[in-house]
């Protein structure tokens, strides 16, 4: 076995998985059940931490529609789990910095809310809303009031798309040189 391995219980009827870097394979061993992944796959990488602080982590990892889920505490009881960051930390490293190296179009982000993605959703939402009111202006006797109102709700519009570019979109990881305060 390689000396990059990760091991935790996921569920409490499932035997442990592991998680071992071969190469430039993650391998999922769960029970008699083995699956690899190439990271030349490698589309997403996503490290999340809970805002409070705490040793929990976890790393989404995508490989087009095939994701895996790696967690950095094992369940050994009802409330009760295993810390295990130290192997999650250097298995989540290595990973990056191969999956860096054999698949350079990856994405390396944190999870969490991304202001930009939610003002994105908004902007849809109220462009659907202008719409339906010019097409209400067609057909009801006050156009006036509704072209009026989407004439308002698009200057609307126009204002967020010009503040877009300039939203936060979240936290870039490079894949050589993670925070400290992400994995320890």
């Amino acid at each position: 076995m390689s000396a990059l391995l990760h091991k935790a219980r996921l569920a409490p009827f499932q035997p442990e998985t592991a998680w071992s870097l071969e190469g430039g394979t993650l391998v999922e061993r769960r029970g008699g059940r083995e699956r690899r992944y190439d990271l030349a796959t490698l589309t997403r990488y996503r490290l999340a931490k809970p805002r409070g602080g705490g040793r929990q982590r976890a790393l989404v990892l995508s490989f087009g529609r095939l994701k895996v889920a790696i967690a950095s505490q094992s369940w050994r009881g009802p409330g009760l789990y295993d810390d295990r960051l130290e192997s999650f930390s250097l298995l989540a490293r290595a990973i990056a910095a191969v999956g860096a190296d054999l698949s350079p179009r990856a994405r390396f982000e944190t999870a969490g809310f991304k202001l930009a993605d939610a003002v994105t959703l908004v902007t849809g939402l109220l462009a659907i809303g202008t719409l339906a009111l010019l097409m209400l202006a067609v057909s009801s006797s006050m156009r006036g009031m509704a072209v009026d109102l989407a004439s308002r709700m698009a200057f609307l519009l126009l204002l967020i798309f010009a503040a877009v570019p300039w939203l936060p979109k979240g936290e870039t990881l490079d894949p050589h040189d993670l925070p400290e305060r992400w994995l320890p």
